[in-house]
This record gives C-alpha cells, structure tokens and sequence, in this order.
C-alpha cells in the first residue's frame, strides 16, 4: 500500500490564550469543597487522628492538637469524593503526615482505605 503525504493545514496553530489550570466543572466542585473544609474545620476542631495514633502507640497521656487539615480516606485517584462528608476527617499536620508516610498502618487503623475498597 502506497503512502500519502501528511496532512496539510493552514498553517501553525494558534493559542489564543493560557490554558486553564482546570476545568470549569473542576473549578465550581472546588468551590463546594472550600466551603466544606471551612465548615468541617468548625465543627471538628480537633484532630480525629491523634487519639487513635495514641491508642496504637500505647500511650496514655496525649496531646491533643487542633485540626488544620482534611483527610481523604480513600484517595481522589483511587475513587473516592472530595465532597462526601464519610470520607473526611479532620486532622492536624502531624498526624496528617504519618498517615501519608505509613500508609499500612493507616489502613489497619481505619485512617485510610485501600483502593479496591467499596461500600457494602
């Protein structure tokens, strides 16, 4: 079979603009979830993760940080909604980072859900 020639056009495209970091439904889902995280971070003032991380340490004594963060339980690329209130906690920095950095602990202590999980 013969080979034909590429396709012409009229010439380089042209960019009109910037590209939009995000989309427009992106951009209005992000909206409803600043508003959420601003409530979330109202009504559950401290962290959900310390006393569990405390229990599992075995430590009696503890102190109990203010929560500045919102954790996803299970993850936006594994499936789960950043506007379902089921898979939120509220969280401090620290504790926010151990469950990122010890993800297998996380699972086994309820403070992540792994991807293949669904709802019964």
């Amino acid at each position: 079979m013969k080979r034909k020639k590429p396709m012409q056009r009229g010439g380089p495209l042209k960019r009109t603009g910037s590209l939009r970091p995000r989309s427009k439904k992106k951009s209005a889902e992000y909206v409803e979830r600043r508003k959420l995280v601003s409530r979330l971070l109202g009504e559950r003032p401290y962290c959900e993760a310390c006393p569990v991380f405390a229990r599992h340490d075995e430590v009696s004594l503890y102190n109990r940080k203010a929560s500045v963060d919102i954790h996803e339980l299970k993850r936006r690329s594994q499936g789960g909604s950043i506007l379902e209130e089921d898979n939120l906690l509220a969280v401090c920095r620290e504790c926010h980072d151990r469950i990122g950095h010890e993800p297998k602990l996380a699972i086994e202590l309820g403070l992540a859900v792994p991807g293949w999980w669904t709802k019964p």
